[in-house]
């Protein structure tokens, strides 16, 4: 009797050991296959890339981050719908993808959907965890709020982005561009000079010397 046991015993751990064997060999496959997808991407080879994805797909139909990297594939194609297409069956899967709901926003921007834009970068902002992500969503939003003439969110946003990073350029000269927008000609001048200086620090002159000519248009004018 204890040979019989200790044979099923040995029979099971067996089998469980061959069934994390194939399943890891899946896992190492699916990798591969988006890795590569990946560097096609990178060299704009995107009917490539979303060729692999297909395949990576095909073998793990439940993994949501290949569903939202062939999402960029296709986004970087101009397929926007086939994008947001994929980005919700994404969100299906793992409905608290900040970055996934970030794309998708950026997406249907591009489809004038400035509404649905606006509900994901909100739903972005609710599941980002790091820093680099919330930042992207502040500043993405800002310029889409000031787009619709929803001047005091977007300022609210620059200023939520500023506070976590003051040191990206681009944030205060979209900022500037708001005020100058406005009539705020001293603040604008601040945000025009303040990235100006961000970029001469970052060795970006040509960017500060075409600031500091915006500066000087609008001090000669006024």
């Amino acid at each position: 009797m204890n040979r019989i046991s200790k044979t099923i015993l040995t029979l099971t751990i067996a089998t469980t050991l061959s069934t994390l064997n194939i399943a890891c060999q899946k896992v190492t496959q699916v990798e591969a296959i988006n890795d590569s997808a990946v560097e096609k991407v990178a060299q704009k080879d995107y009917q490539g890339a979303l060729t692999d994805y297909n395949k990576a797909i095909e073998k793990d139909p439940n993994n949501a981050t290949l569903y939202n990297n062939r999402g960029n594939a296709h986004f970087q194609a101009q397929n926007y719908e086939e994008a947001i297409r994929d980005y919700n069956e994404a969100l299906k899967i793992k409905p608290e993808m900040a970055d996934t709901y970030y794309n998708r926003a950026y997406a249907r921007q591009q489809l004038t959907d400035l509404k649905g834009a606006l509900s994901d970068y909100d739903k972005a902002l609710e599941f980002a965890t790091d820093e680099t992500t919330k930042i992207k969503i502040y500043g993405n939003r800002a310029t889409l709020h000031h787009a619709v003439a929803n001047y005091q969110n977007a300022l609210s946003d620059y200023a939520q982005a500023i506070n976590l990073r003051p040191d990206i350029p681009q944030i205060y000269s979209n900022r500037a561009n708001l005020y100058y927008q406005q009539g705020k000609l001293e603040q604008a001048i601040a945000d025009y000079r303040k990235a100006a200086d961000l970029y001469q620090q970052q060795g970006n002159t040509q960017s500060q010397q075409e600031l500091l000519a915006i500066v000087s248009k609008i001090e000669q004018s006024n």
